[in-house]
């Protein structure tokens, strides 16, 4: 039997769906599916978001940090021996990439990265990226996250015809299905009992708390919209770093901000469907497709340092992109509050997005780029 390896470093509980999905689709065409993933580290624990993927798909291994420095060897000989595909992680900090590669065709078939090809939060100019820029030219197969990191590849030299663009994505099926049990009146209802009028304008922020994602343009932009719209709400859902700062900005701005701390389950799912649009100023990642799957338009400024799945937003369309500024940012809202008919566009819009953005997608596009690799 055909069979592929993907290596990974650890394993976090959002991965897992579409490593169940992609193992099916795999399967349909007799190709095995093998996941070698490292143990997390003590201070990787800590995230509470490892989980273990049993086997026969999933396989755990240690995990060799490099002492005083940032670089791991990850030994995962036994899993990709005689594999007919290896895929890893393009990450500088991974010793073992650099012998995947060099023992690509000689110790088993093919070799494939999957990734960014590049951080953007890093200055190009930086070695760690000049070494991106050339090691990205090792793999036989590149499987990009979104359009634009297949398009930085090719831009780069890799040929066009060996990228596959998976769509990276997360698993929002339960949270789809969550959000159709709330009807209006449910809705309504959760405002008042937070003492909010059933026709306030609410914004929810909901993820990590921490400086990249500029909550403190968030309060300031929070704070100009309420002077503007007097029924405007924010609603902060998260932890992290900045938690404490934001509890002290919702008892001072009392009147409109409210901070829930973290919020998983039904306590993430109220919060989404109380709301009418998401609001991130800062860094934008996957929690797009949150906001997308419960139908509520996005906003966030025109910061270099936003994750590849910014380019699910798509402004004027199912949200809007503002000056990195919070005054702009806030004037951005405001026009979006004041027009319901375009707002109203711009949430359906979200949810279309959603739906096409998802982990089904992402798992059979991934699989899709298995066979061409491999000729199948």
């Amino acid at each position: 039997m055909t069979r592929v390896c993907i290596v990974q470093p650890v394993m976090k509980n959002y991965r897992v769906p579409f490593f169940q999905l992609l193992q099916r689709q795999l399967a349909a065409d007799g190709i095995e599916l093998v996941v070698q993933y490292g143990r997390p580290s003590r201070h990787e624990a800590l995230r509470g978001d490892n989980v273990a993927l049993p086997p026969p798909l999933g396989h755990e291994s240690a995990v060799w940090p490099w002492p005083g420095s940032p670089l791991v060897w990850q030994p995962a000989l036994r899993p990709w021996r005689g594999a007919d595909l290896v895929v890893t992680e393009h990450a500088n900090k991974h010793l073992h990439n650099h012998l995947l590669a060099l023992l690509r065709h000689r110790a088993f078939g093919r070799f494939a990265y999957w990734g960014h090809g590049r951080d953007r939060q890093a200055d190009p100019q930086a070695a760690g990226e000049r070494w991106k820029r050339r090691s990205l030219h090792q793999a036989d197969w590149w499987f990009a996250y979104t359009a634009g990191a297949a398009a930085y590849l090719q831009d780069q030299g890799f040929a066009a015809g060996r990228i596959t663009t998976v769509q990276n994505a997360v698993d929002t099926r339960a949270l789809r299905a969550a959000l159709a049990t709330w009807p209006p009146e449910r809705r309504v209802a959760a405002r008042v009992a937070r003492g909010w009028g059933r026709d306030d304008r609410v914004a929810v922020y909901c993820g990590s708390l921490y400086p990249n994602k500029r909550l403190d343009w968030l309060v300031d932009a929070g704070r100009r919209l309420h002077e503007a719209v007097p029924g405007f709400r924010l609603l902060v859902l998260g932890g992290g770093p900045q938690a404490g700062w934001m509890g002290e900005q919702a008892r001072t701005h009392a009147g409109w901000l409210r901070y829930e701390g973290p919020a998983f389950g039904d306590a993430k799912v109220e919060g989404l469907a109380l709301a009418d649009l998401w609001l991130n100023p800062g860094l934008v990642g996957l929690g797009i497709l949150d906001a997308f799957v419960a139908g509520l338009p996005f906003f966030t400024t025109d910061l270099p340092l936003h994750s590849p799945e910014i380019e699910y937003l798509q402004p004027g369309v199912n949200g809007a992109v503002s000056a990195p500024d919070p005054a702009a940012f806030a004037a951005e809202v405001q026009a979006a509050l004041a027009d319901a008919p375009r707002l109203a566009r711009w949430a359906a819009a979200a949810r279309e997005a959603g739906q096409r953005h998802g982990v089904e997608t992402m798992a059979a596009n991934f699989a899709a780029g298995v066979r061409a690799c491999l000729g199948r």
